[in-house]
């Protein structure tokens, strides 16, 4: 009995040592810093952005900063995307490079929704941050280099997570939360890359929430345009990789049901303007001229769909909910609106985040039955 008595004592020693290892083994600088992945390989490719035509530079860097907490927020940039030589080389509908962005970073950032320090109703308050730029046109989807009439173009969105991954690997202090998150085009990449996260931080608690990308899809881009950029998909989730069946629903579910204790989430107004109009672009992607053109068809038709995909997902997830606000914005998570929020029959979009992190129990679908045409 003495003998296995010291056993367990032993177990419990080397289980602290090894969590004490952990927690020390790294750390977020205390500013924000860029980091630039040099060196990096996924799949024989190194991180760029799109190396586009009249671009001056391609390369791809992030940004990070540690918190007084040891939880993360993993945030995705927007901006737009591309599957055609029309709106990857003739009319962009995408950012081509990185933006120079250190200069928005402060220590408060008053005024950017989620990464403003100011506000004491912040759910991430003292959290630390990771700030990934998008310049590839693939919603931090692809790993290939695709040609569209002798031109190339980078689309190397995945490449580039997985460089900031790696990072993180290797310089966290073991997050207790990590929220994973992203606007427009950084909603998809969110989603697809939360399980590589969830996967590298097992006993972290994940969660996820898409800002303005419902995955409303239409014309030849689920069967022609985005097979340009090579989809990466978890393949211990979607064993037989991208299928243009893969709605985002179904996308969506197929996550929950594979992290059933995760939290998982979406946001959108019921009109989104982007959202339609790049609707509208993959209904006419031949003709640019009509991309501005939103008929009120086409706007019905992706509110429904939206509504329904919703709907879809949260009867077939127990773990996901959503949140449908008024109006035509596009995003939220670096608004101001973010804190004043609160169309979807009174309940503040703040307060149903904080009781996502927090109190899940409560935590419930909001704005359903609201803002019919």
């Amino acid at each position: 009995m003495k003998h296995l008595k010291f056993v367990k004592i032993g177990m419990v020693l080397v289980s602290f040592l090894l969590v004490a290892a952990i927690a020390i083994a790294g750390g977020l600088p205390d500013e924000w810093t860029e980091i630039n992945p040099a060196g990096f390989e996924f799949n024989g490719l190194t991180p760029a952005c799109s190396d586009a035509p009249g671009t001056t530079n391609d390369e791809f860097s992030f940004f990070v900063k540690g918190g007084k907490r040891n939880n993360l927020v993993i945030f995705f940039q927007g901006g737009g995307a591309c599957w055609d030589y029309i709106n990857c080389v003739a009319a962009p509908t995408y950012t081509q490079e990185q933006k120079e962005v250190l200069e928005m970073f402060t220590d408060d950032m008053a005024g950017y929704g989620i990464f403003d320090q100011t506000k004491k109703e912040n759910p991430f308050k003292d959290w630390g941050f990771v700030y990934v730029p998008y310049c590839t046109g693939d919603l931090f989807w692809g790993a290939n280099d695709a040609n569209y009439y002798g031109v190339n173009i980078k689309h190397r969105g995945f490449v580039n997570f997985q460089a900031v991954l790696a990072y993180l690997e290797s310089n966290t202090n073991y997050p207790g939360k990590i929220f994973v998150t992203g606007s427009s085009a950084g909603s998809y990449g969110a989603t697809l890359t939360y399980p590589y996260i969830k996967e590298a931080f097992k006993w972290s608690n994940v969660y996820l929430l898409g800002d303005a990308g419902a995955g409303v899809l239409g014309g030849t881009f689920p069967t022609e345009g985005i097979l340009n950029w090579d989809v990466q998909m978890p393949d211990w989730i979607f064993p037989n990789g991208y299928d243009p069946s893969l709605t985002m629903p179904v996308v969506y579910s197929a996550i929950a049901a594979q992290y059933p204790w995760s939290q998982l989430a979406q946001y959108t107004t019921a009109f989104d303007g982007t959202q339609i109009f790049f609707y509208n672009v993959m209904l006419n992607i031949d003709n640019p001229n009509v991309w501005y053109d939103i008929t009120p068809e086409v706007a019905g038709t992706w509110h429904y769909t939206m509504k329904n995909y919703a709907q879809y997902t949260a009867a077939t997830s127990p773990n996901y909910r959503y949140y449908i606000g008024e109006g035509t914005v596009h995003t939220i998570l670096m608004s101001p609106k973010f804190y004043t929020e609160d169309s979807a029959g009174g309940k503040s979009f703040v307060e149903w985040v904080d009781e996502m992190i927090k109190t899940p129990k409560k935590w419930e679908s909001v704005g359903d039955e609201n803002f019919l045409p």
